[in-house]
């Protein structure tokens, strides 16, 4: 079990809403509102969302991000600004990559 031996289980009397399968422990306990599934049906539905990729919650390689042609000035330093990953709409201020990066730095803190 991937939660070791130490994680609460409780006892059931359940079949599957999916396979129709008996249920006879689960992790956690039913509040009967939801539909419960098999571990089997569980895993596969997992392996569906991910692509049959194991770990993690990756849903592919990403499609390139639309980039525009500008000309503009960074309202920080000033350096030259040739391309966005928007269209700026000309009402707030644009930044470089690294002032940008050290404004939300400094945000965070």
């Amino acid at each position: 079990m991937a939660f070791g031996t130490d994680r609460q289980m409780y006892d059931v009397d359940l079949t599957c809403a999916k396979c129709g399968a008996h249920i006879s422990q689960l992790p956690f306990q039913p509040s009967g509102d939801r539909p419960v599934y098999c571990s089997d049906c569980n895993r596969a539905f997992r392996q569906s969302r991910m692509g049959g990729q194991g770990g993690g919650f990756s849903r592919g390689p990403r499609a390139p991000r639309q980039m525009y042609s500008v000309n503009l000035t960074c309202a920080s330093c000033g350096t030259a600004i040739t391309e966005l990953p928007f269209q700026p709409s000309g009402d707030k201020p644009v930044y470089c990559r690294s002032c940008l990066q050290a404004r939300r730095n400094s945000m965070a803190a």
